[in-house]
Parts: structure tokens; C-alpha cells; sequence
């Protein structure tokens, strides 16, 4: 059923007059007849008496009326309440990001916009780096905080917050952990702990090796940094991470070095290049406007 055959239906009921409803409606006289004998013919019954000057309600018409009051209000709570949600949708931010986002820049920027657009609802999840892209294709209204080693091959909206380097790890105790920077090659013959293969930097970190000439002894790998760092700490081997990644207690109890050769990574926000929603349009136009000054 049409509901705007019902509204017009109930406007006529309160003019009881087809000039006055078709002023109402911003429509013609011949219109409103017209959807008010089509709306009888799809319920089969007579909804007005048209054989007096004024118009009247039959009795099928007075059954109609509670009823077409009753829809036409649940339509437009329904109406309203679908708003609501597309508009929550809208100003809702989800960020897909790598565990350690909190050690970057791209975290007090989060913190930041939020502060500025409380209107703005977040949403939050982490995952790991190979994950993060793929996301982008299923849900393209997210934005993803992730790292990079080669802008030019990304086809998204790019927004650079910071950069990040390789470095090695190694115990206090170790004969190499007071000197300022070390050739990565010096490091051949130690037994490394390594993150693991479903993270970005996995490969990266085994193709730093072989450039220094070396295919690492991997005694265990992990997605967490701080069981790799626990394990440094004891002495049970080396590593080499991402210098930010490294929160600053740890320094008590593993000496981070300068490595040579070493890979810059660039942090991040990816989004796709169109099928924006507002609050990824506010959060991106905060974003240049925090780069200007």
C-alpha cells in the first residue's frame, strides 16, 4: 500500500475538500481524486460519499481511518529512527589500526579530533599490518592507521603523520649494547626472536638481513613486542623492531642500537579515495588543518 495515498486519505478526511487537500499537498485538484479512487480500488470499498455537495465518510471510510492514522504515524517513527541511525552512521569514525599505535603521533591526533568534534563517535579496533588493507576493500568508509614502506604503490588517500626505523635489540649485558651504532652484519652469528609472519614486518625484517649478508638464526617468533622484549631482557636472543615501537621502560632492560643499513617506514592514515562518510571528511580536513601549523 501506498503510504501517500493514505495521506492524502487522511488530509481529505480533515478538509473534507478536494480543493483545499490539493493546496495542501502542492498538487491538482484531478490529482488528488485520482489517488483517492485508486486507493479504493486497491481496498474495494467506497472511502467517501460524493453524492452531496460536501463530501462525507462512508462507513469502510471510518473503519480506514484509525488505521491510516496508526500507519501513517508508525511510518514516519520509522522514518525517523532509520535518520537517526544513518546519521549516527555518518558520524561514526572507525580506524582500524596496528597494535602499537599509541607509541605514535597518529594516537594524540585521534585524541585530539575528538576533543574538537565530540559529536563524533569512535571506533577503535586493532589488527595486524597485512590485515589493515584488505579492510579497505570490504569497508571503505573506514580509515586505517598503518605503516609503509613504498607510498607510490598505495591507490588510497595518504596522510603521513610520522616515519620509523629499523633498529636492533639486544640485553644489557650484551658486548655490543654500549656502542652508539652497529653494521647489522655484527650481529650474524646471534640467535633472533622476531615478529611473526602474519605481521608487516616480518619480511622486511629478513630482507634487512640478507641485505647485510645474513639469513638469520630464528630461535621464535611472536606478534607481541613485549614477550620479543622479555625474551632480549633474558638474554635468550636478539631482535631487530621498529625504534617507536619500543616503549621507553623497556630501556632499563635492553639497549636499543642504530643499525646500518637500516629501512625507513612511513606511519599513517589510509582511506579510500571516495565513499566518505562526515565524520571521515571532518577527521581527514583536521588532519591538514593540524599540518599547516
Amino acid at each position: 500500500m501506498d503510504i501517500h495515498k493514505l495521506e492524502i486519505f487522511l488530509d481529505l478526511t480533515q478538509t473534507l475538500s478536494y480543493t483545499q487537500t490539493a493546496v495542501r499537498q502542492f498538487t491538482t485538484q484531478s490529482n488528488i481524486s485520482k489517488q483517492i479512487l485508486a486507493l479504493e480500488k486497491e481496498l474495494e470499498v467506497p472511502l467517501f460519499d460524493r453524492t452531496h455537495r460536501k463530501i462525507t465518510l462512508t462507513q469502510a471510510g471510518e473503519i480506514l481511518l484509525p488505521h491510516a492514522r496508526s500507519i501513517i504515524a508508525q511510518y514516519h517513527h520509522l522514518q525517523n529512527e532509520l535518520a537517526e541511525k544513518r546519521n549516527q552512521e555518518e558520524l561514526t569514525l572507525s580506524i582500524l589500526t596496528i597494535p602499537t599505535m599509541a607509541n605514535y603521533r597518529g594516537f594524540s591526533l585521534i585524541t585530539h579530533f575528538l576533543k574538537e568534534h565530540p559529536e563524533v563517535n569512535l571506533q577503535l579496533k586493532e589488527g595486524e599490518g597485512n590485515e589493515l588493507l584488505p579492510s579497505l576493500e570490504n569497508s571503505p568508509s573506514h580509515v586505517i592507521f598503518a605503516r609503509t614502506f613504498d607510498t607510490e604503490t598505495i591507490d588510497y588517500d595518504l596522510f603521513v603523520t610520522e616515519e620509523d626505523r629499523f633498529v636492533a635489540v639486544v640485553a644489557k649485558t650484551h658486548p655490543l649494547a654500549n656502542k652508539p651504532q652497529i653494521q647489522l652484519a655484527e650481529l650474524q652469528n646471534e640467535k633472533f626472536v622476531l615478529l611473526e609472519k602474519e605481521t608487516l614486518l616480518h619480511q622486511p625484517t629478513l630482507a634487512l638481513c640478507q641485505k647485510a649478508g645474513f639469513t638469520p638464526q630464528v630461535l621464535f617468533q611472536s606478534a607481541r613486542i613485549d614477550l620479543l622484549l622479555n625474551m632480549v631482557a633474558n638474554e635468550l636472543g636478539v631482535s631487530i623492531l621498529m625504534e617507536k615501537t619500543i616503549e621507553k621502560n623497556w630501556l632499563d632492560s635492553v639497549a636499543v642500537l642504530p643499525i646500518t643499513p637500516t629501512e625507513v617506514s612511513l606511519l599513517g592514515f589510509m582511506r579510500q579515495k571516495n565513499q566518505h562518510s562526515t565524520a571521515s571528511r571532518l577527521f581527514w580536513q583536521y588532519l591538514h588543518e593540524v599540518a599547516k601549523k
